[in-house]
């Protein structure tokens, strides 16, 4: 428990009794303010009327006291909540707030360069002779571009990219996904479109997923 935290019950708790004990000596001499208008002229009367002066000082001082408590726990600073969730418990949402671009990570679009078949000139033939065209040759498809969540807990993969939007599943800090083409931006984040392992389709906050190289 942080020094803060038990401030924050400390002085409630003094305020709460300060008040409980202003009250007491209130009635209390209320109490023997009644009895003395019953009781006849002597030392005793004269005794009793300093008792509830005093309690009615002391009821006044510890009630000033409690407002004064009041006053310090009204100005005390608040604990502040860890942006992390509890142990064991996955984060409802992303972290809000303005991301540096520093930090973000671009997608980098790597060309890919194909063969390309040069036409060589055709030596002159007669005309009744049909020319021969180059064939055309396979080019290897580019194999899909993956990223890695990397955020210290995992992130939620959302159905639509947004904070507020349908969770999917939650995926575990170091999975694998692919990287698909739909790349926007919702609620000061950058959003990209991925598929699980499972074979899910969704999206997730660019700030915690890494780019892997091809």
């Amino acid at each position: 428990m942080t020094p803060v935290t038990v401030i924050n019950i400390v002085i409630p708790l003094l305020a709460g009794i300060s008040i409980v004990l202003a009250l007491f000596f209130i009635l209390r001499a209320l109490q023997q303010r009644s009895e003395l208008a019953r009781a006849a002229y002597s030392v005793g009367r004269q005794e009793a009327r300093q008792a509830m002066q005093v309690d009615v000082v002391r009821g006044i001082a510890a009630f000033l006291v409690g407002l004064i408590l009041l006053g310090v726990f009204g100005l005390s600073p608040r604990p502040v909540e860890s942006a992390l969730p509890p142990t064991g418990l996955p984060p409802a949402i992303e972290p809000a707030g303005a991301i540096d671009a520093s930090s973000t990570p671009t997608a980098t679009v790597e060309v890919v360069p194909t063969d390309t078949p040069t036409e060589e000139p055709s030596p002159t033939v007669p005309a009744a002779t049909a020319t021969e065209t180059p064939l055309p040759t396979d080019t290897p498809a580019p194999e899909p571009s993956t990223a890695t969540v990397s955020s210290g807990v995992g992130v939620w993969l959302r159905a639509a990219p947004g904070t507020n939007t349908e969770q999917l599943e939650w995926l575990l800090d170091g999975t694998v996904v692919t990287v698909l083409e739909g790349y926007e931006t919702a609620d000061d984040l950058e959003w990209q479109q991925v598929q699980t392992p499972a074979g899910s389709v969704g999206w997730v906050a660019v700030p915690f997923i890494v780019y892997n190289e091809p």
